[in-house]
Formats: structure tokens, sequence, C-alpha cells
């Protein structure tokens, strides 16, 4: 079948695509076959994609708008979860069902990346799948992992559908789950009530009172502000790095991680990192403005360790919340705290974000007490 040429944002997400792949060599062997796979339908691509390079591109079919209504309704009603995405799997639409399992809004979906949803170690294959589906390659499925449900392996079918209203080939994915036992209440998780809402407050509370108590208590202001970070790690997530805007540049001067980890490595990756080759780092202590990302999904968010591999993919960050040390003037930014959390973790709420800014400003006491940080965004 003869295809049009890449445009050039094809080609962009294309190289974005296999250097996703590439980065998931970092992941255990047993992940291999499935990212095989992948990046096979990615080669295939690139050849088909090279041999038509000259022809001129087919003119695309625009589908009546009377016939959106009736797509819409079926889709919503059918019984199976369901979702409608574009060639890089940002969700145009999804069902009930789909929403029920995967735990996306539906008032919330439209334009989400629906490959954020998945564990890391899934998220490029879907990517190369959904891509190879919507250029016309055929049919595929894969198994997958929900964040929310990581024991529970779910069979994920992709096809090609010309939607009504779209501008152009979609792909429509239907999940079908794996019961899990243990799991049962999972799909249909109960909202927080309000006691529990006010144990977790009482719970932070106390977390910004050891928080205090180290920073109080440190041999020296090194030590303390690593101390802090610690315990920030211990109550609000997987991992805690401490960045400070030195005379000289900007320092790390923790980085804390789970305590039984599976890459051992991967904390002194972090403590190695030069804070300038972090972008969310650097974005924080540029504009003094905290940044919550829930289903984060771009793997250069963090940077890379020594041999170029995405930190993001190697902690496996489901979610980041960043925030600045701003010193008691309220304008100038000391550093950044940033706190990750891994795997099935459940995004930072705002009670938590606004937990870690008053933890950062007394971090920021300590530092700028001590001249530990030099001149920041002023």
């Amino acid at each position: 079948m003869s295809r049009p040429p890449e445009r050039e944002s094809g080609v962009e997400a294309l190289a974005a695509r296999l250097r996703e792949l590439r980065a998931a060599r970092a992941h255990p062997p047993s992940e291999y076959p499935v990212l095989l796979d992948a990046a096979l339908a990615e080669l295939d691509h690139a050849v088909e994609a090279l041999r038509h390079a000259a022809q001129a591109p087919a003119p695309p079919r625009t589908p009546g708008a009377g016939a959106a209504y009736p797509f819409k309704a079926i889709f919503e009603h059918l019984s199976w979860p369901v979702i409608l995405t574009d060639e890089q799997t940002a969700v145009r639409r999804l069902n009930t069902a789909a929403a029920e399992l995967t735990g996306l809004p539906q008032a919330y979906a439209a334009g989400r990346p629906l490959a954020a949803l998945l564990r890391p170690a899934d998220r490029a294959a879907l990517r190369a799948h959904t891509a190879a589906v919507a250029r016309g390659d055929g049919d595929r499925s894969l198994p997958v992992r929900l964040q929310r449900l990581p024991d529970g392996p779910l069979h994920a079918t992709l096809t090609a559908v010309e939607a009504p209203g779209e501008g152009s080939p979609d792909v429509l994915l239907m999940f079908t789950p794996t019961p899990t036992p243990g799991l049962a209440g999972a799909e249909h998780p109960e909202p927080r009530s309000d006691p529990a809402t006010v144990v977790r407050q009482a719970e932070l509370t106390a977390l910004l009172d050891r928080t205090a108590r180290a920073l109080l208590g440190g041999a020296s202001p090194s030590s303390a502000l690593g101390a802090a970070a610690g315990l920030l790690r211990d109550g609000l997530a997987d991992w805690a790095l401490l960045d400070l805007g030195m005379p000289a540049g900007p320092v790390r001067v923790a980085a804390h991680g789970p305590r039984e980890p599976e890459d051992t490595a991967l904390e002194k990756a972090f403590l190695r990192q030069d804070p300038r080759d972090c972008p969310v780092a650097v974005e924080v202590m540029g504009s003094g403005a905290a940044a919550m990302e829930q289903l984060t999904d771009d793997p250069d968010r963090l940077g890379t360790d020594e041999d170029g591999t995405p930190l993001m993919v190697r902690a496996e960050v489901a979610s980041l919340l960043s925030v600045p040390l701003t010193a008691p003037d309220g304008t100038t930014v000391l550093g950044a705290l940033t706190l990750l959390r891994a795997g099935a973790g459940p995004p930072f709420s705002l009670l938590e974000a606004a937990t870690a800014e008053i933890a950062a400003g007394h971090l920021a006491l300590v530092a700028e007490r001590d001249g530990m940080s030099g001149p920041g965004r002023g």
C-alpha cells in the first residue's frame, strides 16, 4: 500500500518514540519482547517512509458532521472500556467504562496522554504500536499495565477508525481487564472521606514538626538540610532531591531514594547530577513557581544519567512536585526541593503540595542564614 511521505512533525514524533524505546533498555530483560516488537514496527515504518518519500500525500477524507452523533452514542454505551486516541496516544474521548477503569474523568481526559496512565516500561510500546495502527499498518494487540493496577495486566487491542467529526484517522483502543485477586474494589475507588483528610492533615503537621526539629538540631547546616530532605521523602514521596544555588552554580546537596531500592546505583546517579541538567529544577529555580505534574509523561523532565538514560524512566516516576526555596524577602529563590512518586503511587494532593512549600520555606531559612546559597532570582 502506498503511503504519503512522513511530515516533519511525524519525523520528530518518530525520533521521540525511538529515543524512548532506546531508553527502555534500562528495564528488566523480561520487558524486552514487547519492546522489540515495537522497535521492529518503527523500523518497518521508517523503511516504508523512505521508500515512498517522493510520493505526494493523498487528500484527507472529511467525514460528514451529521454522522458524529450516532457514533458518540454507540461509543458511550459500549460495555467494554474503549478509548479513542490520536497517533501520539493523546485521548480524544473515552467511554464511561474506560473512565472507571483508568480513573481518568471524562471531562478531564481530552488531550491527556493515554500512555502516561501506564507503567513506564509499557509506554514506549503503546506509543509505537498506536502510531503503526494510525498510519495503516494493521491492527495490534499487546499486554499493558495501568499505574493504578500494577499487578493486574490488561490486554489492549488497537484498531484504526475514521471517527466522524475528527480531521484524521484515529485509533480505537479497547481494554480487556484481567481480574486480579485482592483488587476487586480498585476499579471503583471510594472518594476520600472527611475523617481521612483530617488524619492526613495531622500526619503532615507532624511531618513539618519533625522537619523543623531536624533543621534546628543538625550538627551542621548541610547535614541538617540533608536530614530534613530525608524526612520529607519518608512522609511525602519515594524520592527527594534538594538543590541549592551556590555562588559558583547550583549544587545538588541531597538525593534520598527508597530504603530498599531495586536500582541500587540510581541514588548516586541523582546525587551526581548537575541541577542545571535537570529541566524541572531549572524551571522552578528560574521562575520561583512550583511545578506539580500528575501522570507525568515527558521522560526528559529530570534529565539523564551519565549514560544518557532518562532518570524519569529509571526511577519509574509517575508524578512529581518541585517547589522553590524562597528566601524571607519573598522573591529571592535559593534552590529547589523536588519530590517524586514512582510506580502506582497516587499523585500529590494540594494539601501535600502546600506542606512541601512550607517545608521548603524552612529549608530556605537555614540555607540563607548559613550562607549556603548564592543569589538567585530576584
